[in-house]
C-alpha cells in the first residue's frame, strides 16, 4: 500500500506528485492532520439593522459586553435576554456608513467609538446609560487604537496622514503640547490605514509602514521610523493584531509583521494568486480581518463581489504556517467575549432560543471566554461553536513517474469515523481538455473500514467528504492499494 499524508492547502502550487492540494474545505489545520471546523450558531436576538462595526469588551471587574453600531445608533447586547439595548447619545442621530464604519477601543472602563462623520463617543462600563461625546474636543476619526497609556485617533478626515494621541493616561485630554498629547504627520506613504495596539506600535499607511517608539520623559513623546517603503496595507479592514504579531493584506498578498518590523509573506506561493485573482481591486476594502482570541489563527472574511455578504473565510494558523478555507455567509466577523451563565439560568436561555445552541461544555457558557463571533446575514450575533461543518479534504494528484498506468483496488482513509464518503478521481492525461472524472461517493466497509473501488488510470486523486454534524477528530491521509497495469 502507498500512504498519502494529508496534503497542505496550497492552491497556488501544482498538486501533481506533491504534498499540496487545491481542494480543502471547512476544516482547520492541525499538526499532521486536519480537524473539524465548528459551524456557526446564532445566539442573540436579531440586530435592528445592518451593523457597521462591533466590539467585545471586558471591564476591569470582569464583566463582558458586546457593542455594535448601525448607521444612526449604537447598541449593547443585554446579557440577560440577549436582546439589543439602544445606548445612543440622547438626542443624537449618527451618520455611519459603509465608507465611515464604527471603530471601537477599550481604555480602562471607557469604550470609545468613532466614525469619520461624528464626534468621538465614549461609554463608561458599569456607569453610563448612554454614549456621550468624548471630552477634550478630539477630532473626528475613522479608527481608534490604544498605544499603552495613550488613546490614538487615525484616519482623520481633515488630516488623513496624521495620527493624534491623547494626554498620558487621559482619554479625554486632547490639547497638543500638554500632558504628552501630540500628533504626527507622515510625509509620505499616503493615508494612515491603521496600527497595532502596543506601547511601541506598528503604523500602516497605504504604501509605507512605520514603527513608533515611546520615549518617556521626552518632548517628542513618540519617535517614528519608516521600516518599509512602497509597501503598506491597501485596506484598513484587513489589519488585525494580537500580542507581538500583526497581520494585513496588501495588493496581491497576505502578510505578517512582527514587533521589530520583520515582514513575512504568509500567502506567497500558497494562496495569494488564487485569492487575489478572484478579488476585484475595488473590493479590497470588503476584506475583513479578525484574530482568534484563543487559538493561533487569523481569519480574513472575503466578499469577492462587493455584495455585502462575506462568503469565505481564509484561515491562517501562524504556529503551523498553514491555510484552509471555510464557507460562510456573514455580514461581519469579530472576536467576542461571552457572559457566564449558571445552570439555573440555562432554562431562561433555552426558552429564549427554543433550543440550547451549544453543548454545556462549550466556551460560550463560560464567562469571559474568548471565541470568534460573527453577525449572520439576518443580523444575529453568534459564534463558530456549533456542530462540525461538512468537510471536504482532497489528496494531491498522484501518478507513476515513468508514466505507467496504475490499477486501484481499495482505499483506507485515516479518519476516526465510518461515516465519511469517498470519491475516486481518475484521468489518463493531465490537461484542461481531460478533467478529473470522479466516481460516485462510496461508503466504508463496516468490517474493515476499506473503500472498495476499481479504477485504472495514470492519474488518481481522492476526495473525502464528512457530512455536517458527524463526530470526528482528525483526518491524517489515505492508504491506497495500487498495482502496476502497463503503459497504455
Amino acid at each position: 500500500m502507498t500512504f498519502l499524508t494529508i496534503a497542505e492547502y496550497r492552491p497556488d502550487i501544482a498538486d501533481i506528485n506533491s504534498d499540496y492540494s487545491d481542494d480543502i474545505l471547512n476544516v482547520l489545520p492541525a499538526d499532521g492532520s486536519y480537524i473539524p471546523m465548528p459551524g456557526f450558531k446564532a445566539f442573540s436576538k436579531p440586530f435592528p439593522e445592518k451593523p457597521y462595526g462591533a466590539y467585545a469588551a471586558r471591564s476591569l471587574d470582569g464583566t463582558t459586553s458586546v457593542f455594535a453600531g448601525t448607521a444612526k445608533k449604537l447598541f449593547v447586547l443585554d446579557n440577560t435576554d440577549l436582546s439589543w439595548r439602544d445606548i445612543t447619545q440622547t438626542g443624537k442621530i449618527y451618520s455611519a456608513s459603509d465608507e465611515a464604519r464604527w471603530s471601537f477601543a477599550s481604555f480602562g472602563n471607557y469604550i470609545i467609538a468613532v466614525n469619520k462623520n461624528d464626534p468621538p463617543q465614549v461609554f463608561e462600563l458599569n456607569r453610563s446609560a448612554k454614549f456621550r461625546n468624548l471630552g477634550g474636543n478630539p477630532p473626528r476619526a475613522g479608527a481608534v487604537k490604544v498605544w499603552g497609556d495613550f488613546v490614538c485617533l487615525m484616519q482623520l478626515p481633515d488630516n488623513p496622514n496624521r495620527v493624534y494621541w491623547s494626554g498620558l493616561n487621559d482619554a479625554e485630554f486632547w490639547t497638543v503640547g500638554e500632558k504628552s498629547c501630540d500628533y504626527q504627520d507622515f510625509p509620505d506613504g499616503g493615508s494612515v490605514q491603521g496600527s497595532s495596539e502596543a506601547t511601541n506600535p506598528i503604523i500602516f499607511l497605504q504604501s509605507a509602514i512605520y514603527r513608533g517608539t515611546f520615549i518617556p520623559g521626552s518632548d517628542i513623546i513618540f519617535s517614528f521610523q519608516k521600516i518599509h517603503d512602497k509597501r503598506g496595507a491597501k485596506s484598513s479592514n484587513s489589519i488585525s493584531s494580537r500580542g507581538e504579531f500583526s497581520f494585513y493584506a496588501d495588493e496581491g498578498g497576505f502578510f505578517q509583521i512582527t514587533s521589530d518590523g520583520a515582514v513575512i509573506p504568509i500567502g506567497f506561493e500558497k494562496i495569494d494568486r488564487s485569492v487575489f485573482t478572484r478579488m476585484n481591486a475595488n473590493n479590497l476594502a470588503e476584506m475583513f480581518c479578525a484574530i482568534d482570541p484563543f487559538y493561533n489563527r487569523v481569519y480574513w472574511a472575503m466578499d469577492y463581489n462587493g455584495s455585502g455578504v462575506m462568503n469565505e473565510l481564509m484561515v491562517y494558523d501562524w504556529g503551523l504556517q498553514k491555510w484552509t478555507v471555510i464557507n460562510i455567509a456573514a455580514s461581519s466577523i469579530m472576536p467576542i467575549y461571552t457572559s457566564g451563565y449558571t445552570l439555573d439560568g440555562l432554562d431562561n436561555i433555552s426558552t429564549i432560543l427554543e433550543n440550547l445552541p451549544f453543548s454545556l461544555d462549550s466556551k460560550i457558557w463560560q464567562g469571559g471566554a474568548p471565541i470568534l463571533g460573527a453577525f449572520s446575514v439576518d443580523y444575529r450575533l453568534g459564534s463558530f461553536s456549533g456542530e462540525a461543518m461538512e468537510a471536504i479534504v482532497s489528496s494531491q494528484e498522484i501518478a507513476a513517474p515513468n508514466g505507467d498506468i496504475n490499477r486501484l483496488e481499495n482505499v483506507i482513509a485515516q479518519i476516526d469515523t465510518n461515516e465519511a464518503l469517498l470519491a475516486i478521481g481518475a484521468r489518463m492525461r493531465r490537461n484542461p481538455q481531460e478533467p478529473v472524472k470522479w466516481s460516485a461517493e462510496k461508503t466504508a466497509s463496516y468490517n474493515t473500514g476499506r473503500y472498495h473501488g476499481r479504477s485504472r488510470a495514470r492519474f488518481h486523486k481522492f476526495r473525502l467528504r464528512v457530512p455536517a454534524g458527524e463526530k470526528w477528530s482528525h483526518i491524517a491521509g489515505f492508504n491506497v492499494d495500487f498495482t502496476r497495469a502497463g503503459k497504455r
